[in-house]
């Protein structure tokens, strides 16, 4: 019974450690909409998409870029400031909740903006045209677009593009 108790406790402790160690390097994406890159570029062929909430295990840093594995085993680098190490929890609350909210308010708000801080800001700085803020959030570039924009001005960026 006693050696029971100790090999209980000895795999307690042993599960314990290799959790904690395992999740040390993972993050969480804190964007609505974010792209593992094939080098450390904003300008760099997307591997693949990543979205608020997804956990990401971290395998290197360069500079402000984080190279990163989600959980499909596609790896590719994305920028920090689209990743933190808090765990983020996606819901809408609890069955009695009459609406549910947007993953791009959701994606705010984790942020700490949201349509109550959107509002004050406005009301601050009524002689502010945000329209065409508004606008700029609706506008997508396609990789091939932006390929091509940087091929007609031989632009080669830092990373490269592949």
């Amino acid at each position: 019974m006693k050696l029971a108790r100790i090999l209980l406790a000895a795999g307690a402790v042993f599960l314990m450690a290799s959790t904690a160690r395992s999740d040390s390097g993972m993050m969480s994406v804190q964007v609505k909409e974010g792209q593992l890159r094939v080098a450390p570029s904003f300008l760099s062929a997307i591997v693949g998409p990543v979205a608020y909430g997804d956990r990401v295990e971290t395998l290197q840093q360069q500079g402000d870029w984080v190279n990163v594995k989600n959980r499909s085993n596609q790896s590719g680098w994305i920028h920090q400031s689209a990743l933190t190490k808090k765990q983020v929890a996606l819901g809408a609350g609890g069955g009695s909740a009459s609406s549910a909210a947007s993953s791009q308010e959701i994606a705010l708000a984790g942020k700490g903006f949201n349509a109550d801080v959107e509002r004050s800001y406005r009301g601050a700085h009524r002689n502010v045209d945000f329209s065409w803020v508004d606008r700029m959030e609706t506008i997508r570039v396609s990789q091939e677009s932006m390929n091509g924009f940087l091929a007609d001005g031989q632009v080669k960026p830092e990373g490269g593009v592949k």
